[in-house]
Parts: structure tokens; sequence; C-alpha cells
């Protein structure tokens, strides 16, 4: 599904993300390197400090809600709603973005993720918290990537398979404005992913 063929503005890009420590905070960091700008979502909550921070407003968050509910179909996770103002501001990462790229492990059907979650779900989904902006991204058909931090490589959602493809190389932004987010539990190899992303898309670009 290439559907982002738009011509973006190298000296423009957006990257949405969340601002927790992790990936999310990496995306923004290495980010700033190649002058893009990051927007770190937040909804009343006095925990989230980065200085990328962005409140959503109310109806972002309504809308996020439902799409939390909508993605948890899929999940079918219990206990969320404790949860709803830090998964609901994710919609906002989706709801301004056209690319996803995401650090995780993707959790095939019917197997436990290295945590010991089952994903009794038909597809293929990615674990913890991120996967929710994951599956709200696929949800609303955006151009989703997830590097798994276990397989050590890029997957590309597929929606002609309905499931995550394994890509040829490193993914690179084609959108203007991208999701950059992922797992708290970031290793090595998932930074250098995120670099990886940065430095293909900018490779040449003068």
């Amino acid at each position: 599904m290439d559907i982002f063929n738009e011509k973006i503005d190298f000296e423009k890009i957006v990257c949405h993300s969340g601002g927790a420590v992790g990936a999310d905070s990496v995306w923004d960091s290495i980010g700033k390197e190649f002058g893009v700008v990051t927007r770190a979502y937040s909804y009343k909550t006095k925990y989230h400090d980065s200085e990328s921070k962005v409140e959503i407003s109310d109806k972002d968050y309504e809308e996020g809600t439902e799409a939390i509910k909508k993605a948890n179909k899929t999940l079918g996770r219990f206990g969320i709603a404790k949860y709803m103002n830090l998964l609901a501001r994710n919609w906002a990462q989706v709801k301004y973005s056209k690319q996803v790229f995401a650090i995780g492990t993707i959790v095939k059907a019917g197997t436990k993720s290295p945590k010991g979650y089952k994903n009794n779900s038909k597809y293929d989904v990615v674990d913890g918290g991120t996967g929710y902006a994951v599956q709200m991204g696929i949800d609303n058909e955006r151009d989703v990537y997830v590097f798994d931090q276990v397989e050590k490589k890029w997957f590309r959602w597929s929606y002609t398979s309905l499931r995550f493809v394994a890509t040829k190389g490193v993914p690179v932004i084609t959108a203007q404005d991208f999701a950059g987010i992922g797992t708290r539990e970031l290793l090595p190899i998932g930074e250098a992913a995120i670099r990886s992303v940065y430095e293909k898309t900018f490779s040449g670009i003068e």
C-alpha cells in the first residue's frame, strides 16, 4: 500500500510522539540533530516533563478513547480504563501522522510475548502500550513500521496479507508528519534503528 508519495519539505518534518523515556525521547533527541521538530503529546498529567510537550484538546482525548476501544477489539486486553489518559493521548500521534515508526516487540497470533502476555487475536500485534498506537495506526490505514528488538529487524504492516512483513532494509520517512514512538525499554539496537531511519531519510539531502 504505497499511498504516501507526497513531496515533502525535509526542513519541516514533524515527529509526533509521547515524550516518555525510552524510544519516544530518543526519536525526539536524535531528530533534533536533523532539524526535526517533535510534538510530544500529553493529557492532564503532571508527570509529562518533555521540552516538546503539547497538551491535547478534550476533543482529541474523546476521539482517542473511542480509537482505543476499537484498537482493543483486536488487542483484547483487560483493565485499560485506569490507563485511559495515557493511552487516549496516543491517538494524537496517529491522527496527525501519515506514517508510524515504532520500536518494540511483535507478538504473533497465539504466541506469548517475552513477558508472558499471550496474543489471543488472529493478527500480529505489538507488545505493551506501544501496541495501542500501532493498532490505531493500522485501524486508520497509516503506513506502519515496527522495529522488533528481539528479531533485530524492521517490519511493515501489510494490508494485503494482514500481518507484519520484514522489510528489505531500513525504512525512510516519506511523509511530512510521522509518529516516532516505542517501548520505554529501549535497547542499544533499538536506538541504532531510530538513528538509521533518520540517517537514511536525510542522506543526500542538501
